[in-house]
């Protein structure tokens, strides 16, 4: 394992997870769905570690938030916050290939003129 994050197949619930190494050199196998601030709050009550996820050329690394981190993030700053992985109940038919990629780049709109033949 590396410290970039790559998706894997959970041997127990077959969902889709990163598997990694965390900043502070743990091996971590974390969940991909994002979490919003009431849902990390909720985590961390649950007794799961929550991570931030810095981009990086091959995948992303993840450091841990603390409460403090959490109590100081700037708002409006767009993060991904990912929480450990804890299986719950079966995933059948996801794949590697649906593992998100969370610093894609927009869509960009066509504009009006776009679609117009000259």
């Amino acid at each position: 394992m590396t410290g970039d994050f790559k998706p894997i197949i959970c041997n127990r619930c077959a969902a889709v997870v990163w598997s990694g190494i965390s900043w502070a050199g743990f091996a971590k196998v974390l969940g991909k769905e994002r979490l919003t601030i009431e849902e990390e709050i909720i985590k961390k009550i649950s007794g799961l570690q929550t991570f931030e996820a810095h981009r990086t050329r091959v995948s992303f690394e993840a450091v841990e938030r603390s409460v403090n981190r959490i109590r100081w993030a700037t708002p409006g700053k767009d993060r991904v916050i990912l929480a450990e992985h804890h299986c719950s109940n079966m995933s059948l038919f996801e794949t590697i290939e649906s593992a998100p990629n969370y610093w894609a780049a927009p869509v960009k709109a066509k504009t009006e003129s776009e679609g117009v033949p000259f």
